[in-house]
């Protein structure tokens, strides 16, 4: 674990302080630190985007500066909409994210691979960052009992996932030639799919949707880290390091 000194890395531990901060404040304060958390997020990603000159998303520390920013919207859009104060539990998740990319991931820049320089580079990532905030906020709401909240955010985040999945499967046919390699991060993608169709046809049975979303995180979980970054599994995707 190390601590980054340059400015990017000064406003990283900002965001992880914030993230705490919300955690520990009052209700009144936590919409506000939320507010200063977008606008800093947001800071982050164009820093990161003029410095590299490429969309950050090459790796694992520039995919996951997106997700501050998600959650900081959807915090915001379940107030607004719902009326649900849900800024201390995305605060959780904030958190969790923003500790790694301050204190752990390595922020080098690199050149954008050949094979990510395509139009659908930015919406098939994107697409899996946004499934990946919702599925992991329906997994919370549920644990919260906000059954009804969890089922929209793990129908949404279902139908991003499909369309990720979906946008990557033609882009493999454009780069190497195929719609469907069995690489092995293809193969872990597509079980966390399966997880979450068969969750939606569970709905009705609270032990089973708890049961299938926490197991849909853990997928998520495996496939972002020990499947992306393992030496076990190597394979086309191996490009998308830390």
């Amino acid at each position: 674990m190390t601590l980054k000194t340059d400015f990017l890395g000064w406003l990283l531990t900002s965001q992880v302080i914030l993230s705490l901060g919300t955690l520990f404040l009052p209700k009144a304060f936590r919409k506000w630190c939320w507010l200063t958390i977008i606008p800093l997020a947001l800071t982050i990603l164009c820093l990161r985007w003029i410095t590299v000159a490429h969309p950050p998303m090459r790796n694992l520390f520039e995919a996951f500066l997106w997700l501050p920013l998600l959650l900081g919207c959807m915090t915001l859009i379940s107030l607004w909409r719902d009326r649900h104060d849900t800024s201390r539990l995305d605060a959780t998740l904030g958190f969790i994210v923003a500790f790694p990319l301050a204190f752990v991931f390595d922020a080098a820049p690199g050149q954008l691979p050949p094979v990510l320089q395509s139009a659908l580079f930015v919406p098939h990532v994107l697409g899996y960052m946004i499934a990946y905030v919702l599925l992991a906020r329906a997994f919370t709401l549920e644990c919260l009992r906000h059954t009804r909240a969890a089922g929209e955010n793990a129908a949404w985040g279902f139908a991003f996932l499909t369309l990720a999945l979906a946008l990557g499967s033609y882009w493999g046919n454009e780069a190497w030639g195929a719609y469907w390699q069995w690489d092995p991060k293809e193969q872990w993608s597509l079980a966390t799919w399966l997880i979450y169709a068969a969750f939606f046809h569970v709905l009705h049975r609270r032990a089973w949707r708890f049961s299938l979303l926490a197991l849909g995180v853990l997928f998520i979980l495996l496939t972002v880290t020990w499947i992306n970054l393992s030496k076990l599994f190597l394979g086309m995707h191996s490009y998308a390091g830390v």
